[in-house]
């Protein structure tokens, strides 16, 4: 089971002296017409369409995942059937915020995919303001506060929303890159539009392990999660072990740190997207060529879409005629040609777009994966009061990788079953119960450690001792001495490799043969002035935050 619950997501690649930030945002507000965003930049930006797919597949070739083997330790016992999979992913979608006031320095304006930006430079949090009322976006009142901070450290600001006639469902990400070496995500503004415990997640591709230097690290105290279920309360283990003390509500979690052919690219394959197809194509043609590259499938019941950017290309070159649907339109559109506007097709403009949010991004995708040989994946969830200072990153060299894959082993005896985890320690199991209910005492962390940008870590917290004692109580009053019982005690020889497959395997087969979705949007699936103390040449990356703006519907002239 893939343990996943998905915010925003960034990913970042660091290469000759710039910071490259993919971020992709998930939205839940359904009104494209209430979709907006700004992002505070150190240094005017370059800005492009970024590839979904890579996101998706370095989401899912870095899940954590969480299984268990049975090991029968009494004659004559037959396994019982195995449960179901069960699933704790889900979306968590930045809310809608805003601002007001009057215009700063628009230093560049464009189209980027489905989104229109500006770059605005200079004035006070006032004039910023008062520039994205008077172009129809709406500001929390708690934003121009925020905003003074950033402003002071130099930032220019970066604000996105979608094109005209573009839907939700359009939203891809974003790549934004700017000169730096230091990947930062610039949270403060995010806090006037967050939730509590908001995920974050964060994606390094380069050489070596990456960790936050201004936040804490935490590894999870493997008991508090539920085995039997294979871990569908991780989320919930890693809010409270970041809010322990120590943590304090401002930590990662390693999820994944080691060789990046992890991720499959398979569907970071551009070659079969051929502008040369359309070379002698007419408006009448299009639809078909596209059908044939696999980017779309119609019939008069509808369409479906093989790439995630090739719904609103089309649409925005052919747009469907008033009265007709997708599928009836698309499926046949010599059938429509006096429908269709021909004086208004623009083949040019049709392939500079195809080329721009098709075929460049998945081809940057692939070059970056052959570039960089090393991923990883950070994870926290963080509440607005919380979000006081902006996380930053560095890569590690002296550091250990840290697997994805965990296996336990269930041990199952005459008496009663012992949940063997990855760590060694052994948990017994009352008969027909579920994991045990630990009490308050119980720690979610099992350390908390301060990083550099280089050597070992401090220790902040160490809860070994405490998580032992429990386990020594629990298991003396729960274990039992027939086969394969070991009484009170809480260690052992863990399984087999715990981050390796051996561990997970279940009684039906691999549990891993369920998680093959992508870890985000599509399937059953985190902003940056840091601290004002550091000097140096400092990259300054974003988590991909909605500050509360809201893009209000045009008003007719």
């Amino acid at each position: 089971m893939p343990v996943n619950q998905t915010g925003e997501t960034i990913l970042f690649a660091i290469d000759s002296g710039f910071v490259e930030a993919h971020v992709q945002i998930e939205y839940d507000g359904g009104d494209a017409d209430q979709f907006a965003w700004l992002v505070p930049v150190p240094e005017v930006p370059e800005i492009e369409v970024g590839s979904w797919r890579l996101v998706q597949s370095a989401l899912a070739g870095t899940v954590p995942v969480y299984g268990f083997e049975d090991n029968w330790m009494c004659d004559g016992m037959d396994p019982p059937p195995s449960p179901p999979s069960t699933s704790g992913i889900g979306f968590i979608s930045m809310p809608d915020g805003g601002g007001t006031g009057k215009g700063p320095d628009v230093i560049s304006q464009d189209v980027v995919g489905a989104f229109e930006f500006a770059v605005l430079q200079g004035g006070s949090s006032e004039s910023i303001t008062d520039w994205l009322i008077e172009n129809d976006y709406a500001v929390e009142e708690e934003a121009p506060t925020i905003l003074d901070d950033y402003i002071a450290e130099g930032h220019v600001f970066v604000a996105f929303k979608l094109r005209h006639g573009q839907a939700v469902e359009d939203i891809h990400p974003v790549v934004i890159r700017y000169p730096g070496t230091e990947p930062c995500i610039p949270i403060r503004l995010t806090r006037v539009a967050a939730e509590d415990d908001m995920d974050i997640r964060a994606l390094f591709l380069g050489e070596s392990r990456v960790v936050s230097t201004t936040y804490r690290h935490v590894e999870i105290n493997e008991a508090q999660l539920n085995w039997l279920s294979r871990a569908n309360n991780y989320r919930d283990v890693v809010t409270m072990a970041v809010d322990e003390e120590g943590a304090d509500g401002r930590a990662f979690v390693t999820e994944y740190a080691g060789p990046s052919d992890v991720i499959d690219t398979t569907l970071l394959d551009s070659s079969i997207y051929d502008a040369d197809d359309f070379a002698s194509a007419g408006v009448l043609d299009i639809a078909e060529i596209m059908e044939d590259q696999g980017l779309m499938f119609c019939t008069k019941f509808g369409c479906q879409y093989g790439h995630e950017l090739a719904s609103s290309l089309i649409h925005e070159f052919i747009p469907v005629p008033e009265g007709l649907e997708d599928g009836e339109f698309y499926s046949c559109l010599s059938c429509y040609a006096t429908a269709i506007d021909q004086s208004a097709w623009d083949k040019d403009a049709f392939l500079l777009a195809y080329q721009e949010r098709i075929v460049a991004p998945l081809q940057h995708a692939a070059q970056l994966l052959e570039t960089w040989p090393y991923i990883t994946r950070l994870y926290t969830t963080i509440s607005p009061h919380e979000m006081t200072a902006d996380p930053m990153f560095a890569e590690n060299p002296e550091l250990d990788d840290v697997a994805n894959r965990h296996g336990a082993q269930r041990n199952q005896a005459c008496c009663g079953n012992a949940m063997q985890l990855p760590d060694g320690r052994l948990v017994w199991l009352e008969q027909m119960a579920g994991w045990p209910a630990w009490a308050g005492d119980m720690p979610f962390a099992e350390r908390v450690l301060e990083y550099t940008g280089e050597g070992a870590p401090m220790e902040l917290a160490n809860n070994a001792e405490i998580i032992d004692a429990q386990l020594a109580a629990w298991n003396g009053a729960t274990a039992c001495d027939g086969p394969g019982g070991t009484g009170g005690t809480t260690g052992g020889e863990p399984p087999a490799d715990g981050g390796g497959e051996s561990g997970l395997g279940s009684t039906s087969g691999d549990p891993l043969a369920t998680s093959g979705a992508a870890d985000g949007a599509d399937s059953d699936p985190v902003g940056c002035a840091c601290s004002t103390t550091r000097t140096g040449s400092m990259a300054w990356a974003w988590i991909a935050f909605g500050i509360g703006l809201v893009w209000r519907r045009r008003r007719a002239a």
